[in-house]
């Protein structure tokens, strides 16, 4: 294993601050699904649909913006100004649910705060993601991707099971005013960073010239591209189900607690820490297209078991599946992107992710909306096996996916010493 990224001082600072992040946003979002289904029980599924088509579209329209940002700005900066922006728009968010002040119009204003949020943390992740090369250089990149995808997955199992006992303690608003504790680590960790990384971008034209830019350099690379391709496919047709709806499908389909769901969502997140941990040891793996193909294939097949089986083991699973299998697509896609793009353009490149992330979740919108009118359990089918049919498709039409890493990446170096 290539444990040189931690040689880096800077690098394991934004490592730490990622971990805390990625352990308090599953459970900030299941807590508002939570304090949906108790506040609106007869809209449950329409507005938990349309909590994740405001993140999603908040996504959607700033993650281009945000990778112009990126390219523009000194990331560094960049981020520190987005967890305050984030601690300000939690503390709303926590206020609202707890005081509750408009009524059964309080629906509306988590949805324009909820959008705040994402939009929010789709400026922040290419910035983040933007600099971790400036930090460690290409020769530890790859290793700085698995260890950065370990620390998200090994907070996530933990999350889960917490999420649910808490909500079962106490009111979801307290809860959620409890998570707003990780910031006061978050905070002080990206004020420590002294690196220095501010994009390329050509300054002499606009942002939106600069976002263009950037689409067109992605259009025109066979590689980069198809990669991007394959990510929306598993984004906006396989994850809505599993994830986006996954709450609902647990407790009304199979009939467990908020407590049993807490367990059962732990099975996805046990996928991913142990795929995490495989990619650490198998590095080697990460930056090519044959591994970012099975794996997608893999969560597409474990998405029609899931989507099929009504046995608890069975769910779990295919729910393990789909956690390992994710984690193999965002690792090996984000290696093979960050090797393969130029630094000029990384910010704008990698702003495409929460991009993807974003139609994932605009697409829970109509995947609710055709769930109340025909059924969780017509719904889920239809998405799992489109969702085989078309990431199929892509990998046998796009050559370029399954010959990338074959041959070493020729991605400009940026070596920095270690602390």
């Amino acid at each position: 294993m290539n444990r040189g990224a931690l040689r880096h001082r800077e690098f394991r600072l934004l490592l730490a601050g990622s971990a805390a992040v990625s352990f308090v946003m599953p459970m900030q979002f299941l807590t508002q699904v939570f304090w949906i289904q108790d506040r609106y029980p007869g809209h449950s599924v329409l507005f938990v649909g349309l909590l994740a088509a405001s993140r999603g579209s908040a996504m959607l329209l700033f993650g281009l913006l945000g990778g112009a940002f990126a390219d523009r700005y000194e990331r560094r900066r960049v981020l520190m100004a987005c967890q305050l922006v984030s601690l300000a728009i939690g503390a709303l968010v926590a206020l609202l649910m707890i005081f509750e002040p408009l009524g059964q119009a309080n629906i509306a204003v988590l949805l324009m705060l909820t959008f705040l949020a994402a939009g929010n943390m789709a400026v922040d992740q290419p910035a983040r993601t933007a600099s971790t090369p400036a930090i460690v250089g290409m020769q530890d990149l790859p290793s700085a991707i698995t260890l950065q995808m370990v620390a998200q997955q090994v907070t996530f199992p933990l999350a889960l099971p917490l999420v649910g006992f808490l909500n079962d303690q106490m009111d979801a608003g307290k809860v959620y005013a409890f998570t707003l504790l990780a910031w006061l680590v978050v905070i002080p960790l990206i004020a420590m960073l002294r690196f220095e990384s501010r994009g390329e971008a050509n300054r002499g034209t606009s942002v939106l010239g600069n976002i263009r830019e950037g689409l067109v350099y992605t259009r025109g690379d066979a590689t980069i591209f198809a990669v991007i391709v394959i990510v929306i496919a598993v984004q906006v047709l396989g994850m809505p189900g599993p994830a986006t709806l996954g709450p609902l499908w647990m407790t009304e389909v199979l009939g467990l607690s908020t407590t049993q769901f807490g367990f059962m969502a732990m099975t996805w997140g046990l996928g991913t820490f142990i795929a995490s941990f495989f990619f650490v040891f198998r590095e080697d793996l990460a930056g090519r297209g044959v591994s970012l193909c099975l794996a997608v294939l893999l969560f597409a097949t474990c998405a029609i078991v899931f989507a099929h089986s009504r046995i608890v083991l069975l769910t779990a699973a295919a729910n393990f599946g789909l956690g390992f299998a994710m984690v193999g697509t965002m690792v090996s896609s984000s290696t093979i992107v960050q090797q393969t793009v130029s630094d000029q353009m990384r910010g704008r490149v990698m702003g495409l992710f929460p991009l993807a992330m974003g139609l994932s979740m605009l697409g829970g919108f109509p995947a609710s909306a055709a769930g109340e009118l025909w059924g969780l359990p017509v719904i889920f089918p239809v998405l799992a096996w489109s969702t085989l049919a078309v990431t199929g498709a892509v990998i046998f039409l796009r050559p370029a996916l399954r010959s990338a890493g074959r041959v070493a990446p020729a991605a400009r170096p940026v070596t920095l010493g270690a602390d």
